[in-house]
């Protein structure tokens, strides 16, 4: 195995960019992946002297070590620390990095008692401390955000009820003035009528005298 590390590093350090065509031209497609020349005139598909490398079989590495660390060990992904207990000599654990802080902390705990190494976190005390403080820092930020919330709701509340007793008072002093002015306009009223004159029995009619007739 280690004969097999050395020849892969050596490999390595030989090994050329491989760099899609005209990328040197357009940025583009610098930013692309690899691409095989396909093109009848390319002159990096006829692999013309002065021109890139193209990728081949022979740039590649020996059949064991694929895959492999520098050291030769297999990278394994962990999301639960209950996982660290089924990894071999020949495997290193690593830690996704779209796990939270919570688990993440969790199988660090987890590493340092079982005294197991992590290929992405080397210094793993260090990391545990870091997570510890942000963690803490975090509850301190989320508890002084949420005191100001239900300050702001308190007040929020306290000026309601003020708007609310201000339109019951002026609802309460209109209701008044109505009631002073229908009391006033009945005295008005009352005040303003004619007194009306009693019914008198009609005159009895008088009989007319009857003419004499002359003879």
């Amino acid at each position: 195995m280690k004969e097999l590390i050395t020849q892969k590093i050596a490999m390595k350090k030989k090994m050329p960019k491989f760099r899609r065509q005209e990328s040197h031209v357009k940025a583009r497609l610098s930013r692309t992946g690899w691409r095989k020349p396909k093109g009848t005139h390319s002159k990096m598909r006829r692999q013309r002297k002065g021109y890139d490398v193209i990728v081949k079989v022979g740039y590649r590495t020996p059949k064991l070590l694929r895959g492999r660390l520098r050291s030769g060990l297999l990278e394994v992904a962990i999301t639960t620390p209950k996982e660290l207990k089924n990894i071999t000599k020949d495997q290193i654990a690593l830690i996704p990095r779209t796990l939270g802080n919570r688990k993440r902390l969790a199988i660090l705990q987890e590493a340092k008692k079982l005294k197991l190494n992590l290929s992405n976190f080397p210094m793993i005390e260090d990391k545990i401390k870091e997570i510890e403080s942000g963690l803490v820092a975090r509850k301190k930020k989320r508890s002084e955000v949420k005191t100001r919330k239900t300050a702001k709701a308190k007040k929020a509340e306290e000026a309601k009820e003020k708007k609310d007793k201000k339109k019951e008072e002026k609802k309460a002093e209109e209701a008044k003035e109505k009631k002073s002015d229908s009391k006033e306009e009945k005295k008005s009223e009352t005040k303003e009528k004619p007194k009306v004159k009693p019914k008198q029995a009609p005159k009895p009619k008088q009989s007319k005298p009857k003419k004499e007739t002359v003879k």
